[in-house]
């Protein structure tokens, strides 16, 4: 390995002299206040990600420093509005083979084989035989799904957006939906509700491109992940003998219909109670995620944390997030 990594983008401070490789995340050329050009770069390794500019020689840069590259950065690091960003003075592209690509890969700290086991468990104990065998073919037969659920972020960057992601968002509302079967009943549906939960993102793991830099695909980009959901319910369905029609709708339904409301994506509105209940758990687990992450990634000392954007609020920070 002829480029070690002897600097990670959380630990970088003011004044730091920066000499390291890094994987780029973003970049784009935008222009000063002067009317010149510089690159806006999105630095990341396995602790996090950390800005960058380079204000020199930007139409050579521009060609060489591209997204999922790997590159030796040369610089200096300033604080910037709160905000640690490193001034690049000079970047070498570097090969995969000369750097240990584990280090740039944010870690898995959840472990799959677990959550999997229990995603397993609750699928056998599905009563009805249609959705049990429709779960079975997708999250047990399906080899090339099952590989992938157990890699796969759930977002690019909202929620769960780390490897192992989607399984846990996964498993985190199945278990919430069970309890909620039993608490409704016998108004909702137990096992339809779990179809909704297991099948509302799992085309994820084809919407997402996760192997380095979490990205849309060109599938996910033109198609989605609601839509490949629904065709691969049709897919798995027709082959399983003797599946209800109807049975088969109201499973295409619950994907559809889980973002809630038209103007947040969804083709359909939820007209079931379960439709309802799984959009509304979904939204539920995934805000508790975002929230939990941002206030444990915070670097504001004190009681509150500094402004969440996606949220448009300050965060008030429990006695255990607190950094003195």
């Amino acid at each position: 390995m002829k480029y070690p990594k002897t600097q990670y983008a959380k630990a970088i401070q003011d004044q730091d002299r920066v000499s390291s490789p890094f994987l780029i995340k973003y970049s784009a050329v935008a222009t000063g206040k002067t009317g010149k050009p510089y690159m806006n770069v999105i630095l990341t390794d396995k602790t996090g990600d950390i800005e960058a500019r380079i204000f020199d020689n930007v139409p050579k840069y521009n060609a060489q420093a591209v997204k999922d590259t790997f590159v030796q950065v040369e610089g200096n690091a300033q604080s910037f509005n709160s905000r640690i960003q490193i001034h690049i003075k000079d970047l070498i592209i570097l090969r995969e083979d000369e750097v240990s690509s584990e280090e740039f890969l944010p870690p898995s700290f959840l472990n799959a084989e677990r959550i999997y086991t229990e995603l397993k468990a609750i699928v056998a104990s599905m009563q009805d035989p249609h959705y049990r065998a429709l779960m079975e073919s997708i999250f047990v037969d399906d080899a090339e799904i099952v590989s992938k659920f157990k890699k796969a972020p759930a977002a690019k960057s909202m929620h769960h957006a780390y490897p192992v992601g989607l399984l846990e968002h996964v498993v985190s509302i199945a278990k919430m939906l069970d309890f909620l079967a039993t608490h409704y009943s016998p108004y909702l549906n137990r096992d339809l509700l779990l179809v909704g939960g297991f099948m509302h993102d799992l085309a994820k793991i084809w919407e997402l491109q996760y192997e380095k830099v979490t990205d849309y695909t060109t599938e996910g980009r033109l198609i989605g992940h609601l839509v490949m959901g629904v065709e691969l319910i049709e897919k798995k369905a027709a082959m399983i003998e003797g599946f209800p029609n109807e049975k088969k709708l109201l499973a295409k339904h619950m994907v559809l219909a889980h973002h809630g409301k038209l103007e947040y994506g969804s083709p359909k509105e939820p007209a079931c109670i379960e439709a309802l209940v799984v959009h509304m758990i979904d939204d539920l687990d995934s805000k508790v995620n975002a929230m939990r992450v941002f206030i444990e990634n915070d670097t504001q000392t004190g009681m509150w944390t500094l402004l969440n954007k996606q949220f448009s609020r300050y965060f008030y920070k429990p006695e255990w997030s607190r950094k003195v």
